[in-house]
């Protein structure tokens, strides 16, 4: 069953898969297929289908803070026959609705170098390395530069559009601005670069 939306197609293999074709803004994320096992809840209205995906199923939601839930709505007519498949197939699998116990949604290519503003990070030997340009404040540079975070110390990785950080245990409650934040790169507020290398890094630390 195919139906095509607002942002895009969605593609129901009529057994286990999903296959999401994003179009426009959303292009840039690549084809997802989300297997049944991944959604929590599946609602239809008139005019939206509205996937609700189950805690730690994609990484993408779980780096973004759930801001990005609005990529599972989708502007479509007609969508109750597959909200209706969709629901008995999970019913027939016995999907809970708790927190997956592994990630379920691939993770779109990332790069294992991420370039921003104020600092280039990457990924190398378990080790997540931060190089800072000499127009980094001196605040930003005050752990080295540069400077090496073993992966197995790393406690949280978080985006939203032009910030990426980490948080490890010797992260303040209160943190500096990210221009002065060690651990923080901003990045630009358009374009998915930033968000693919934070969700393949969430799952290098927590598989």
């Amino acid at each position: 069953m195919r139906l095509q939306t607002g942002t895009g197609a969605l593609e129901w293999d009529g057994s286990g898969a999903l296959r999401i074709e994003y179009a426009e803004a959303l292009a840039g994320l690549g084809p997802r297929v989300l297997p049944i096992e991944a959604l929590r809840a599946v609602e239809v209205s008139a005019i939206e289908l509205t996937l609700e995906l189950r805690e730690h199923a994609d990484p993408l939601l779980s780096v973004s803070g759930g801001s990005l839930a609005s990529i599972y709505r989708f502007e479509v007519a007609g969508a109750e026959r597959l909200a209706s498949e969709l629901r008995i197939a999970r019913a027939r699998r016995g999907v809970p609705e708790t927190a997956a116990p592994a990630w379920l949604v691939a993770t779109p290519p990332a790069a294992d170098a991420l370039q921003g503003k104020d600092a280039t990070v990457a990924v190398a030997s378990g080790q997540l390395m931060f190089a800072y340009p000499r127009s980094a404040s001196r605040r930003k540079k005050t752990e080295g530069n540069p400077r090496s975070v073993p992966l197995t110390d790393i406690t949280a990785v978080s985006w939203e559009p032009g910030l990426f950080r980490i948080d490890t245990a010797r992260t303040p409650l209160e943190r500096p601005k990210p221009r002065h934040d060690p651990a923080a790169l901003r990045v630009p507020a358009r374009g998915f670069d930033a968000l693919f290398f934070a969700a393949r890094l969430l799952t290098r630390i927590q598989p």
